[in-house]
């Protein structure tokens, strides 16, 4: 029996250490890209618009205030294209993110 408890000690120890120096680990790796997206002429907020970073499987959708975010993407140059029905894709190069960043772009 104190065999057992000695054990699960030694176990919460061990979590209790690990768990801190895990998310070190993870922390600075990646930035982020994020804006509202609107109508030109109306100035009115776009929802269930898609927003995607070129080649690669990153993106997000527009919420109901255009609100978008697109998270962990590594530092780099990208080109970001937001497409949706009834209106025309735009395109744009040149999107610079940085580690523990964001990146606005409306």
């Amino acid at each position: 029996m104190k065999n057992q408890v000695c054990h699960i000690l030694l176990l919460i120890l061990a979590l209790i250490f690990f768990i801190p120096t895990n998310s070190k680990l993870t922390a600075g790796q990646t930035g982020k890209i994020a804006g509202t997206i609107s109508d030109a002429k109306t100035g009115e907020a776009l929802i269930g618009v898609n927003v995607y970073l070129e080649n690669k499987n990153i993106g997000a959708a527009s919420d109901e205030k255009g609100y978008y975010v697109i998270l962990n993407i590594p530092p780099g140059e990208y080109t970001l294209i937001a497409s949706m029905i009834g209106y025309r894709s735009m395109k744009v190069t040149n999107i610079r993110v940085a580690v523990d960043r964001t990146t606005n772009y409306n």
